[in-house]
C-alpha cells in the first residue's frame, strides 16, 4: 500500500472489499440433510479395542470398534420405513475408568441399517456409566450393555479388547 506523508492509511475499504469478494466467490454450501427420525429397539454385538489397556489404576481410556464391525438386529422404523434386516454398527468413545469395572464414558456411534426404502445411516451420541457389572447408556443410544468376553484380566494383564452385547433403544 502506498501512503503519502502525513496521510493516514485507511484499511476499512480494503477489508470490506475483501470480505465482499470472498462471499461472492465462495460456493454455497449445500443444506445438510436432516437427521433420520429413528425409533429402533436393537440388540448389538460389538468388539472394541481399548487404548491404553485397562488396569486397576484410574486412567483415561479410548474405545473403538475400528469401523462398522459390529452387528445389529433391530426392530422398528427409520424415517417411517420398517427395518428389513440386520445392520452394521461402529462405536468410538472415551472416558475415565477408575478401576477394572467402574467407568464414565462419552462417545458416538454409527448404525447402517436396511429399511424398505434402502440402507439408512443413523449416527448419534451417548454417555454411559459402568459399575457393579452393569453398564447403562443414555442419549441417542439408551439401554444396557453386558461384556461377554475380554482379552486380558485387568490385574496381571491389561484388558485390550472387549466384546459387548448392547440392548438399546436408538432415537
Amino acid at each position: 500500500m502506498i501512503r503519502l506523508p502525513g496521510q493516514r492509511v485507511r484499511y476499512a475499504p480494503l477489508v470490506a472489499g475483501s470480505a465482499a469478494a470472498f462471499l461472492l466467490a465462495a460456493p454455497m454450501a449445500p443444506a445438510s440433510a436432516a437427521s433420520p427420525v429413528t425409533d429402533l429397539n436393537c440388540t448389538i454385538t460389538v468388539a472394541t479395542d481399548l487404548h491404553p489397556g485397562l488396569t486397576p489404576q484410574p486412567q483415561h481410556v479410548a474405545f473403538t470398534s475400528h469401523g462398522l464391525t459390529g452387528s445389529a438386529t433391530c426392530t422398528g422404523t427409520v424415517n417411517g420405513q420398517p427395518v428389513t434386516g440386520p445392520g452394521r454398527f461402529a462405536i468410538h468413545s472415551q472416558g475415565t475408568v477408575s478401576d477394572c469395572t467402574e467407568a464414565t464414558i462419552a462417545g458416538s456411534f454409527v448404525l447402517k441399517i436396511p429399511t424398505s426404502d434402502g440402507t439408512t445411516t443413523v449416527a448419534g451420541r451417548f454417555t454411559s456409566t459402568s459399575g457393579g457389572g452393569l453398564t447403562t447408556a443414555s442419549g441417542d443410544l439408551a439401554g444396557t450393555a453386558t461384556v461377554t468376553s475380554v482379552v486380558g484380566d485387568c490385574t496381571t494383564t491389561p484388558i485390550t479388547r472387549a466384546t459387548s452385547v448392547w440392548v438399546v433403544h436408538v432415537t
